[in-house]
Formats: structure tokens, sequence, C-alpha cells
């Protein structure tokens, strides 16, 4: 009998059927997708879902495998032409390039140094101060010979030197003797380094003087005397004479407005060794540097006026810096010798001292530097100094730099232009020899009284006369500076890597976003 009663059916539990296989669980769709994924897979699936780099979430979120596939290859293909692009960039970038900017400009300008030099090194009335070597290589006529050195006589063969020459080849460097040399270039070299031996006081003395070549004078319309100039000796010209000018602007252009000189080349005291031609050499150069005649400038034709007009070029490196390139801004040159930089200084002073190392005596130059050390004045000194100068001549072919020597910050180049006509006529010469005459009294064109067929040549080509000036006040700035710098190069990175996948600066941060994620989950425990 029951005794509760209710009105719901009882429950009875079944009897369990020891005859059926144990029961299967099964689990729904829903469970299966509410299951929680590693971290990884979900933070690549954030990744690929809100990256800034264009391209990959096309290829995530494509509903079809074609357009997977065509975005993976359009992403590829863009990645490829922006890593190509950008080694042009790199590779451009440090190659270091360098433009220049060229500007015009017109203002007062500063009047650049000029130096002159008479042709003929050594006056003939003067020749018998120096040795008799020195004589008799000059073929110095007897009555202008010292009285010990007439008796001498000369035994040298001009046609027996030969030259020692630094030939390079591909096996190597080597000596070699050069034989055949021309009697007028060995009789030159001889007078050259015989007049190097020789005192400095005796090569001045024996020289041309200003104070007996400069017949008249006049600049930027005041007149000037010898007392302007400075005298230096050159190696091959002897007296040379400039003209410094610091702190003189040109306020106006034209010939009448800048330097103008008559010079007295003093012809009848050409020596025949010297007598191919009478002339003066002129080099025009910025104020506080040296000046190489030897080797720089131009010649001014005896017998003629000659008009240079100049146009100043202003060459400024200032800009450059590190890999660019460095500049001299020529205040330890200019403490150590004296004068402002130039390449050229520099240059001819590091081939001096390298001989002075090598050899252990000077060559004889206008610098007179390291005057306590002996000048080079044996057959075997001169030979050494051949050899280290042709060494760094043939060094420098092959691109090795010994002396260093770079570009000055700052540099003043005057350019010129010439213009001359015949000058002077007859009538004016008689006058031009009575001004000379009241300069040197004892000159032989104080004794000249008609024209006659000995004395027409020298009377005609014994002055010349020369003007300086600026053709016009305007000058050209060039300016170098880096062509592809800094911010223009990470300008063409990042257009670069914005047109071809989009990307930035913060593109860049998600790489390190996905470092980050990949270390925690190296080292820190993974979810389960």
């Amino acid at each position: 009998m029951d005794v509760f009663r209710t009105g719901q059916p009882r429950y009875r539990e079944p009897k369990p059927d020891y005859h059926l296989p144990n029961p299967k669980v099964f689990t729904s769709d829903n469970d299966e997708k509410e299951k929680p994924r590693g971290k990884c897979v979900t933070f690549f699936t954030y990744f690929a879902e809100s990256t800034s780099f264009m391209g990959i979430p096309k290829i995530w979120a494509s509903p079809r495998l074609v357009f997977k596939i065509m975005w993976t290859l359009f992403f590829l293909g863009a990645t490829t032409v922006m890593i190509i692009q950008l080694v042009e960039l790199f590779t451009t970038f440090y190659k270091y390039p360098v433009k220049t900017s060229v500007k015009l400009g017109f203002t007062a300008l500063p009047f650049p140094a000029v130096t002159i030099c008479n042709m003929n090194p050594i006056k003939l009335s003067k020749a018998k101060l120096l040795s008799c070597e020195l004589q008799k290589t000059l073929e110095i006529p007897t009555e202008y010979q010292s009285e010990e050195c007439v008796n001498i006589t000369n035994t040298v063969d001009l046609s027996e030197f030969t030259e020692t020459e630094y030939v390079c080849d591909e096996s190597g460097c080597y000596e070699e003797e050069a034989g055949g040399l021309d009697t007028f270039y060995v009789r030159r070299e001889l007078i050259a380094n015989y007049l190097a031996a020789e005192y400095p006081e005796v090569r001045k003395d024996v020289g041309h003087h200003l104070e007996s070549m400069l017949i008249e004078c006049s600049l930027n319309g005041r007149s000037c005397d010898a007392s302007k100039f400075t005298t230096f000796l050159s190696n091959d010209l002897g007296n040379c004479f400039t003209l410094r000018s610091k702190g003189l602007q040109a306020t106006k252009s034209g010939p009448e407005s800048g330097l103008s000189m008559v010079i007295n080349l003093e012809s009848e005291e050409f020596i025949e060794t010297f007598k191919t031609g009478y002339g003066l050499r002129v080099v025009i150069h910025d104020n506080g540097t040296r000046p190489f005649p030897g080797s720089e400038g131009f010649t001014v034709s005896a017998g003629s006026e000659t008009s240079i007009a100049l146009k100043l070029v202003r060459n400024d490196s200032t800009t450059r810096g590190g890999d660019y390139g460095k500049c001299n801004d020529s205040l330890i040159f200019k403490k150590k010798f004296g004068v402002a930089y130039t390449e050229r200084a520099c240059r001819e002073f590091c081939q001096r001292n390298l001989v002075i190392d090598i050899c252990k005596c000077r060559p004889e130059d206008e610098s007179q530097l390291n005057s306590s050390v002996k000048i080079c004045n044996t057959n075997k000194e001169w030979n050494c100094q051949d050899r280290v100068q042709n060494k760094y001549v043939v060094d420098s072919g092959k691109g090795v730099d010994t002396c260093k020597c770079g570009t000055p910050c700052v540099e003043k180049v005057y350019q010129t232009t010439f213009s001359s006509r015949q000058w002077p006529v007859l009538r004016h010469i008689r006058a031009l020899e009575q001004q000379a005459c009241k300069i040197e009294p004892e000159s032989p064109k104080c004794s000249y009284s008609s024209y006659d067929f000995e004395n027409v040549d020298i009377r005609t080509s014994s002055f010349l006369k020369l003007k300086v000036y600026f053709h016009s006040l305007n000058f050209e700035s060039v300016k170098e500076e880096p062509f592809y710098d800094t911010e223009r190069f990470l300008s063409d990175i990042g257009g670069t890597m914005g047109l071809w996948i989009g990307a930035s600066v913060l593109s860049l941060a998600e790489f390190l976003e996905i470092l980050f994620e990949l270390i925690f989950w190296c080292f820190c425990p993974r979810s389960k």
C-alpha cells in the first residue's frame, strides 16, 4: 500500500542494463567553440586583424583561398620591391655625396695679392759675385767674370748627363737612368742646383731689384712704390715681389680702378742663357697665401700693355664634416708655416719635409723653411731628392695620399681674362728711359742717344705696362654641402615603406610587440 500519493507519477530509477556497452558522452558544436585557445594563437589572430602593414589583414580575412593567394603574392611582390629600393637608398646615403650650389652676389670686393718676377733671375753686371762653376755654366762673357774665374776652363760636357727616373709598371717600381737629355734642359737644371747652393744674401744681391724696375705704380687711384711690396726668393726666378693689399676693397670696376704698373725689365742685364725672350712672371693669388711663380701664374710679354680682368669665385666648404670629408681651416697650418692654407702649399711643404726626413738635407725653394738644415748640394743628395719626389708622384697616381692635404674650408680664386696691345711707341720709350735713369743713374739706358741696329731690340723690349682690375663687382659663391643628408634619407625610407606596404615608424613598433609576446610565450607558463 502506498503511503504517499501525489498528482505526478512516481519517478523510478531505471535499473542498469549490464548487457549494454558503456555509454558515450557527446559534445555539441557550441561547446567546441567555447573551448579557450592558447595565448599565441589569440595574439597572432589579433596581430593579423589589426596590423598597419597593408595586405596582411586581407590575407587573414579573405573568405576564399584564391583571394588569400592573390593577396599573398601582392604582399610578397611589394615587399621585394621595397627591399630593393631601400638597398639603393642605403647605398646612396653611405657614399656621402656632395652637391655644389652657385650663387651670384654684388658688393665691394677684396683686392688680391699680385706677385711679379723678372724672367731673368741674375743680372749680367752682378754675375761676378757667383761661384766659378755657376759663371762657367751660365756662359758669362769674360769681361763680366770675376778675376779668379777668367782662366778657369769649363770642362763640363752637358751631353753626358743622365737622369734617374722612378718608373713603375706591373712588376713594381724601380729606378732607371734616362740618357740623351736636352742640353738646354741640363744647363737649366745645373744652374738651378748651383744657384741653390749660393747664400741667400748673394742670390738676392745678383737679382733684379724692384727699386730700379718700378717706374710707375698706382693702386685704386693712389700712388704706390717699392715699399708696398715684399721680396722673396724663388728657386727658378730669383727675386720676386708681392704687392699685398690686405684690407683694400675695390669699389669700382674697370682698368682705371685697379693696379697699374710700368716695369723696367732691364733687358740689357739679361744673360744669354736666359735670353730666349723678355717678360714678367705674374701670379694673382689671395692675400696671405704663398705664390709659386715657378709653376703657376702666367707670363706678360715685354713691349706690351697687358690688361688682366679679374672675376672672384669664392669656394666655401665649411658645411663639410664627418664622412663627407673634412676641410682645413688653415689655423694650425698658418701657425706652423706662417702663411694661409692652400692645398698647393700643403703639398709643397709636405714634399720638402719628406726630403728632409729621408735625405737629411733640404731642397732649396722660396719657402726658406727649416733653414737650419743644410741644402742638398751633392749628386748623391740631388739623386735622393729626385727619388723622394718621384716616389711621391707615383704614390699619388696610385691613390696613396701621403700628405693628406684636404680642401681648404674657404678659398678665393681669381679667374683672369687677358687683353694686350703693343706698347710703348718709340717716342714714349725715350721718356721712359729718362725716368729709369733718374732711378738708376748708372743704367746702360742713360748712354743711349739714338736707335741703331744693336740697341733697338733691347730698347723696345725693355718696358711693359701691367693693369690688374675687376671686370665687374659681381662674384660667384660656390658652396659645397651634403647632397643626401640624414633628414632626406629618413624621409625617403618612410616614403618607400609607406608606398609599398603602408608602413610607418609606429608600424615598426608592432615587431617589438611580437618580440615581447614571443618572450612571454617562451618563458611564462602557458594557459591550459
